[in-house]
């Protein structure tokens, strides 16, 4: 097996990262993976690198890193026979946890192994992707305030108070923070209505809450979920929601699955994909069913096999 491992040096950054990586690969090495260890470089980011693998022949790309390494690594290879594996060792690892990749978010020596145990071991699925103005995603692309939020997240903060600098962040905006107008087609049918955030999901995890909890990776649709209202009480409202299912005279939050989303704004609001910014409204999202090849645990795929058959 012919592997490229690309690690982001600055993602996770937890202390004994590296010796518990070399661990891993050193597992792989002894189940006869040929294993070739590449950097990311502020001159070099992750998709550059995963691009040369790729032409080179590759059989796996490893992301070492987070979900925003994870979302580098896919763009040249969705659509492709190359298969992503992963190694956990971000600062948020959310599609590892939901897909059994990662068990135990503080213990990274526990997790690699058993990643690199899920690489020699699991299987490969195909499941679907997201496609924001061509921009691939796994898990979620987000319009108004939670991309607001990443927009204003610097690295810095960042590495000083991890996941914690989204939700400072966020907590700073919130009371200020106005609704936008917006003209969102749905598979064909056109609404507008004003809306403080929208998230098109592919995963159910966003920051680790189930925000929605239909989302399949092999159905072949998008789960949106609209907040509609003027300002944060949306937010709250959803907050108190989506954990207690509790929807009695509050503001309404839509929920639609699609294969293609078309959201337009007046302002221009940033776009937020796997939590990088990446453009503006306006965004056309649409999903590419079974279109990238990951390396995941048996029984994850057995599981999401199942609800697919019981949906």
């Amino acid at each position: 097996m012919k592997a490229v491992l690309i690690l982001n040096p600055v993602a996770g950054t937890a202390p004994g990262q590296r010796d518990a990586l070399r661990r891993a690969v050193g597992y792989l090495v002894e189940h006869g993976w040929l294993v070739s260890w590449r950097e990311t470089t502020p001159e070099r980011n992750a998709t550059d690198i995963a691009r040369e693998a790729v032409a080179e022949g590759v059989d796996v790309l490893i992301a070492a890193g987070g979900d925003g390494t994870i979302n580098e690594v896919i763009q040249p290879i969705v659509g492709t026979d190359v298969r992503l594996g992963i190694l956990p060792v971000g600062t948020a690892n959310v599609f590892a946890m939901e897909a059994g990749i990662a068990t135990s978010l503080p213990m990274l020596a526990q997790n690699l192994q058993h990643a690199a145990e899920v690489l020699v071991e699991g299987a490969t699925a195909a499941i679907d992707v997201g496609r924001a103005n061509g921009r691939a995603f796994i898990m979620v692309a987000g319009i108004g305030f939670d991309a607001e939020v990443v927009r204003l997240v610097d690295f810095h903060t960042k590495q000083r108070l991890k996941g914690f600098a989204y939700i400072w962040q966020a907590l700073r905006h919130l009371a200020r923070y106005q609704g936008h107008v917006a003209t969102i087609t749905l598979d064909g049918d056109v609404m507008r209505t004003r809306i403080v955030m929208a998230t098109v999901s592919n995963t159910r995890l966003y920051a680790g809450v189930p925000l929605a909890p239909k989302a399949r990776l092999m159905d072949g649709l998008l789960d949106v979920t609209l907040f509609q209202g003027r300002h944060w009480a949306a937010l709250l409202w959803a907050a108190l929601q989506t954990p207690f299912r509790w929807r009695a005279g509050l503001p309404p939050i839509m929920r639609r699955q699609v294969q293609r989303v078309v959201i337009e704004t007046t302002p221009p609001l940033p776009v937020q994909v796997d939590a990088e910014v990446h453009g503006t409204t306006p965004v056309t999202i649409e999903v590419a069913p079974c279109a990238l090849q990951v390396i995941l645990p048996r029984d994850t795929i057995q599981k999401w096999t199942k609800e697919e058959t019981e949906a």
